[in-house]
């Protein structure tokens, strides 16, 4: 037999639902950028400063989820802009690993 107020459940539970399992996705896909970017950066550590206090993080918007990736020294803005960006690490990784994290969502949104 077909329960109707199950179902009507289930479409009401949908988007917090979502909510939670793609804020979930935003958070592993900022760990795996964090990770990708301290094993790829291009400078020499040598206070192990700049490696250690990369951070990804991700936030819900207005307008859906923000996944960034920064710096947490004061230098980081020299590492990323200075001598034509040859210690740059942000960008690159973000250029780099984008399309798979959207490819990750769209795999999760098709599994919803």
């Amino acid at each position: 037999m077909f329960n109707l107020s199950e179902l009507k459940h289930n479409l009401m539970a949908l988007p917090e639902r979502s909510e939670k399992a793609v804020m979930s996705y935003g958070k592993t896909s900022a760990a795996q950028l964090t990770a990708k970017a301290k094993i790829d950066r291009p400078w020499t550590d040598r206070t192990a400063q700049a490696r250690q206090r990369l951070h990804g993080d991700c936030k819900r918007t207005d307008t859906g989820i923000r996944i960034t990736l920064s710096h947490g020294v004061d230098y980081g803005i020299y590492l990323e802009l200075a001598h034509e960006k040859r210690y740059a690490v942000i960008y690159p990784t973000l250029q780099h690993e984008a399309p798979k994290v959207m490819e990750g969502l769209r795999g999760l949104f098709n599994r919803l």
